[in-house]
């Protein structure tokens, strides 16, 4: 008759094998938001207990603005997930270089605001260098990645260039021996005017325009002018 004894009580603690999964992930969803980390999965955590998970350093990546995280343990699946996006502060290099003495022919461009794994074709960045023809790159493209990222465009130099010698009487400038063009010649080979020098037959050698050229894809550049005097001791 007394009520207060018909209670049973019944006692439960709570399941303590319970687990938490932290996914990485990008924020792309046109790449069906690709793992970027191996999951973490953690076990033997309480029922209600809170955790929280710090985002990672990955490669590559921003980390997502909100870089901590906190869940409550339930019965059901239990997940974080951190968005990453692509860094697109990177840069990369292109160098222009004479093939096989590597000599720079022109200043390196440097590209910056770059997206992590963009791809960039080699021959795209291939640049016009008076005297020189393009060979080759020393790759097909490149993955901006997050070291150097570094594309060498090779070139020779241009053959099939020539030069011209005068021979002149100084003061009138007289034609005094037809002009020597020799052809066959290589972009920036240099020509001394004394080694151009010749006997004319009444004529003393007096001087020249230049001391020597540089052979130049322009052709009016590549000539050099020989004076020469009448001779007075006849």
């Amino acid at each position: 008759t007394n009520e207060e004894k018909n209670v049973i009580n019944i006692y439960y603690t709570k399941r303590t094998d319970l687990s938490y999964t932290v996914n990485y992930l990008e924020a792309d969803k046109t790449r069906d938001n690709r793992i970027l980390h191996e999951p973490k999965t953690v076990t033997g955590k309480t029922y209600l207990e809170e955790v929280t998970e710090e985002a990672i350093e990955i490669e590559g990546f921003d980390k997502p603005e909100e870089t901590s995280q906190t869940i409550t343990i339930g019965v059901e699946e239990n997940v974080i997930t951190f968005y990453y996006t692509k860094r697109t502060d990177l840069s990369y290099t292109v160098n222009y270089l004479e093939k096989n003495s590597n000599k720079v022919l022109k200043g390196a461009k440097t590209v910056t605001n770059q997206e992590f794994e963009k791809e960039i074709i080699a021959s795209s960045e291939v640049a016009e260098i008076d005297g020189y023809n393009f060979v080759e790159t020393d790759k097909e493209k490149i993955t901006i990645g997050t070291g150097n990222n570094i594309i060498n465009v090779y070139y020779t130099k241009v053959t099939g260039l020539s030069y011209t010698i005068n021979y002149l009487e100084k003061g009138t400038n007289e034609i005094i021996y037809p002009a020597k063009n020799q052809g066959s010649q290589t972009f920036d080979t240099e020509i001394k005017a004394s080694e151009e020098v010749i006997t004319i037959e009444g004529y003393n050698y007096d001087s020249v325009d230049k001391e020597s050229i540089r052979i130049a894809t322009n052709e009016e550049k590549n000539v050099i002018n020989i004076y020469y005097t009448k001779r007075t001791d006849l």
